[in-house]
């Protein structure tokens, strides 16, 4: 008997630890989590698999969050206006004034840029004739052609006396060699790496990343939208083909990124202020309407369901939506499916191939529920869809790093620039009408579905506000 005492006192001492840290981990989930519905499936999962759930927690939970949160927004510069801001009195996008911290302005000329081939010319040209400034934000850098590319620029920018400054993501640049910032720091460029709260699992937290991908030059011309600094952008990686879409702008805009990347400069550099200098703030004239729209989960309202929901309820005729991942909450599936109820021809592009597979196992499980109400969802066939894409009616279109699911609009941070032109909106339509010609009709018959997919995509589903 003592034997078997001696057994299972460390057991119990065992099942004992990991009780406390669930329940502690169970309250954390309860008290800061964003939606009942999340908390709920955090306390279900932690009962059933506290094993799992636990490091589970670690990596995608809220740890750390409300102090990251209170000294994030000490870096902040800019709120919302409020609902009392507005644009100019004829524009459509007048009514999301009160969404962004920046306004409406004029004056702005955009330029739609067409896959990796067309964006990364046009943005190395622009680095090339910098003469005060360039601020580079990405995603993924890789140490590839395309990034030692830039390298190589940002470094002959830096030699001529450019003031150069670049971020990156921690999780998406884990695999950059610490020699590609330690080169550029050498070089006499300003380089951090962005970090999200602290947590037990470090640099491996998978949520509140800075998904921006923004490029500045002397504050007047600035770059966004869904490409990184990477060679798969240009020839497709393990795909046959990457298809995504850019933006470059000249105009007010570019200021207002300028603006957006000098809160991302503060938090990274731990309080360092990016200083305008001789820098003169491009002024509103001849051009076209736009806004920025710099969102993440520091908002203090979410803003970037805010934005989806604006644009979709702004069309009245048409709304075109082209994005990698098909994960919305419930509120973006009820105005999608509430657009379509009022008649407008509501189409989403999504990619046939996955370059994550739980997220498009989820996708295929919001089919039914859109083809109800008549919405039609395609599948992009040639290699890997990427871009983030929406166009409503003839003349407004958004164009930047926010995809179509929970983790774009509540989790990480993301930018998109809204223009309002017929032109430019016609040559989106365009372009995308290339990309529907490229697509299929996806089936939502269960009949005709595999059967690995109809048990796969409702459990993917539940995954959904962590995809």
């Amino acid at each position: 008997m003592e034997g078997i005492w001696d057994a299972l006192v460390p057991l119990s001492l065992w099942q004992a630890a990991l009780t406390l840290v669930g329940a502690g981990i169970a309250w954390s989930a309860i008290t800061t989590a964003r939606t009942p519905q999340g908390a709920v499936g955090w306390v279900v999962f932690l009962v059933s698999f506290p094993l799992i759930a636990i490091p589970g927690y670690l990596i995608f939970g809220r740890i750390g969050f409300r102090g990251y949160l209170r000294r994030r927004r000490a870096v902040e510069t800019r709120t919302s206006p409020g609902p009392d801001a507005t644009g100019p009195d004829w524009s459509r996008l007048a009514t999301m004034d009160a969404i962004s911290p920046f306004p409406v302005t004029l004056g702005n000329h955009p330029d739609l840029l067409i896959d990796g081939v067309e964006t990364f010319p046009a943005l190395f040209e622009a680095i090339e004739a910098a003469r005060t400034e360039v601020l580079v934000q990405y995603y993924i850098v890789r140490a590839d052609e395309i990034g030692w590319a830039l390298h190589e620029r940002l470094l002959a920018a830096a030699s001529r006396g450019v003031r150069v400054r670049f971020l990156c993501d921690a999780l998406g640049c884990l695999w950059l060699p610490r020699r590609y910032l330690r080169t550029l720091r050498e070089g006499g460029v300003e380089a951090h790496v962005v970090h999200g709260p602290s947590r037990p699992v470090g640099r491996l937290g998978l949520n509140y990343r800075n998904h921006r991908k923004t490029v500045v030059v002397d504050g007047r011309v600035g770059f966004t939208g869904g490409i990184n600094a990477a060679r798969e952008y240009v020839d497709g990686g393990k795909f046959d083909a990457w298809r995504d879409t850019h933006l470059r702008v000249e105009g007010p805009v570019a200021w207002h990124l300028r603006e957006s990347f000098a809160d991302d400069w503060k938090w990274a550099s731990h309080g360092v202020e990016l200083p305008a200098g001789d820098l003169e703030r491009p002024e509103e004239g001849d051009g076209l309407p736009a806004l920025l729209v710099p969102t993440g989960p520091t908002d203090e309202l979410e803003r970037g369901s805010l934005l989806v929901c604006a644009l979709i309820g702004l069309a009245r005729r048409r709304l075109w939506i082209a994005s990698p991942y098909l994960v919305p909450h419930t509120d973006l599936l009820t105005a999608l499916q509430l657009a379509a109820k009022r008649g407008v021809d509501v189409r989403l592009l999504i990619p046939e191939k996955a370059d994550h597979r739980l997220p498009w196992l989820a996708a295929r499980d919001y089919l039914a529920d859109l083809d109800q109400v008549g919405i039609e969802v395609h599948a992009y066939r040639p290699g890997f869809m990427h871009q983030k894409v929406f166009l409503v009616d003839d003349d407004v279109a958004s164009i930047g790093t926010l995809n179509l699911d929970i983790r774009s609009v509540m989790l990480n941070f993301e930018t998109s620039v809204l223009v309002e032109d017929e032109g430019f909106a016609a040559r989106v339509e365009a372009m995308l009408e290339r990309d529907f010609a490229r697509a299929r009709r996806l089936d939502t018959d269960p009949a005709t579905m595999p059967l690995w997919l109809k048990a796969a995509a409702p459990v993917a589903r539940l995954f959904a506000p962590v995809l």
